[in-house]
Formats: structure tokens, sequence, C-alpha cells
């Protein structure tokens, strides 16, 4: 009778850790549409179908994006054709309350990227940024990226950050290619309005400075064109509608102005204008 009351409380203490122990669960799905368009490109609309799935495992969140890409061209033959596809597998760790750890891999036809980043937040205070190294298929040089946030502020529905963009061309440089890249914003996100199922918001981007390094050709100077100060400058319109508890629907319009300035010679390009449109769902478990 000991033993078997003992093997039943082992059996109940198991049956009760393996209850209790964490579970892999699915946290949301969705889709979005998204196109992008750049005046004085060949194609009027890059058009995404985005497919989303998050999940969750004690404190790590896991999210799985598959997406496949149509080039729209209506000035040529006015034909509509895939031309690229993006599996990205994206992962955080809380390692504090404050305090999380991120990791991305992103797949495409043209090449492969491996980003680590980090999210830190004091009080009013946070910082974030990501490193990341994208690996190019074919002659196109390999790129290690930094984007950073060492510095935001947020006070009651709105923040200001600053923001910090470095681009290194790796492997061998040839003459007349472009060796680097850095550039300087601040980033301003709002919430315009709050109701109890459509919230209302906003985010702008700001460029204070761009510049590029490029290496001589033959001794002589490049010629290169870049962002001018102050020269580009986006906005976001979002909006998001709670129709359900679990799903909501969503859409945001994004603008852009860009002015250039040349370099050695160079003269002024063609892509002033950049717009951005998603619309999609989210369905919360």
């Amino acid at each position: 009778m000991k033993k078997l009351a003992l093997l039943l409380t082992a059996l109940g203490v198991v049956s009760a850790a393996t209850y209790a122990a964490p579970e892999l669960t699915v946290t949301n799905f969705g889709q979005s549409i998204e196109t992008e368009n750049v005046s004085g490109g060949a194609d009027i609309d890059d058009l995404w179908l985005w497919n989303t799935v998050g999940l969750k495992y004690n404190d790590t969140s896991i999210a799985l994006t598959a997406g496949k890409k149509w080039a729209v061209n209506y000035d040529d033959h006015k034909d509509m054709k895939s031309d690229n596809s993006r599996l990205q597998f994206d992962i955080s760790q809380k390692i504090t309350d404050d305090f999380t750890l991120k990791g991305r891999y992103r797949g495409q036809k043209n090449f492969d990227r491996f980003q680590i980043g980090y999210d830190y937040k004091f009080g009013m205070f946070s910082t974030y940024g990501d490193l990341f190294y994208d690996s190019y298929n074919g002659e196109r040089n390999d790129e290690f990226h930094a984007e950073l946030f060492p510095i935001a502020v947020t006070y009651g529905p709105v923040k200001v950050a600053y923001y910090f963009e470095y681009v290194k061309n790796m492997g061998e440089i040839l003459p007349g290619a472009k060796e680097d890249s850095m550039e300087h914003q601040i980033r301003a996100y709002a919430t315009l309005y709050k109701g109890e199922q459509l919230t209302l918001s906003t985010e702008g981007r700001f460029t204070i400075v761009s510049d590029e390094n490029w290496k001589d050709e033959n001794g002589k100077a490049t010629g290169y064109n870049h962002y001018d100060d102050f020269g580009r400058n986006r906005l976001y319109l979002k909006a998001n509608y709670a129709m359900t508890e679990n799903l909501d629907v969503f859409g945001s319009f994004g603008y852009e102005i860009r002015e250039y300035k040349g370099e050695n010679g160079d003269k002024d390009n063609d892509n002033k204008y950049w717009s951005n449109v998603v619309i999609g769902y989210n369905y919360k478990f």
C-alpha cells in the first residue's frame, strides 16, 4: 500500500508539472497588402502580399512571415509579374521587464539577412536598435547595417527619437563604387485619437544630414548624389479599428518628399516622391 501511495503521489507530481509547463501557443495571425511607389521608376507599384503568424513560448515571442511580391509596370508592357518573395523568422526574448533581445532571419530571392537587436526602457526613456548583415546573391557586395535609436523620449501619447543608420559595403570595393553611407534622422510618433474601437496615429521621419563615400575611379573624383540636409521627410497616417475583441483591421498611408544633393558634378535624380499604402487584418487569440 505504501508503494502504491508513493507511486500515485509521484504520478500526481509529474502530471502537475507537465500541466504547468509552458506550451508553444499561437497568439495571432493576419494578412496584409502593401504597395510602394517611387517617382521616376519604371514600375508604377511594387505589390506585396504578407501572411503572418505569431507564437509564444513562456517569455519568448516568435513571428513567422511569408510574402510574395509582384512588379506592376504600366509604362512599357502593361504587365504584372512576380519577381520576389520573402520568408522571415523573428524571435524576441524578454531578459528582464525592461530589457529584450531580438533576432531575425530574412530570406529573399536576391539576399539573406541575419539580424540581432535590443530594446531597453527606463521610465520615459528608451533605447533600441538592430545590427544586420545582408548576404547578396550575384555580383553585388554584401552589406553591414546598423540602425540605432540611441535615445527616445515618451511623454503621454507622444514619442520623439533620434535615429542613426550606417551601411558599409563589404569585400572588395571597385573604383567608382560606394564604400559606405550614413544618415541621421529625428523621428516622432503620436496617437491622434483613441476611442473604444478606432485608433488614429501618425509617424514622422525627418532627415537631418546624409552622406556617402565613394571610391575614386582611377584617381578621379566619382560623381554621386545623396539626400540633401533636411532633404528627406516622410509622414505616415495610420488607423486601427477593433471590429471585435479579437479582430482588428488596419491601414496606413505614407508619403515622402526627397531633395538630393549632387557631388563631383553628378546631377540630381528623379526619385523625388515615395508613397506607401498598407491594408490588412490581425486576429488575436
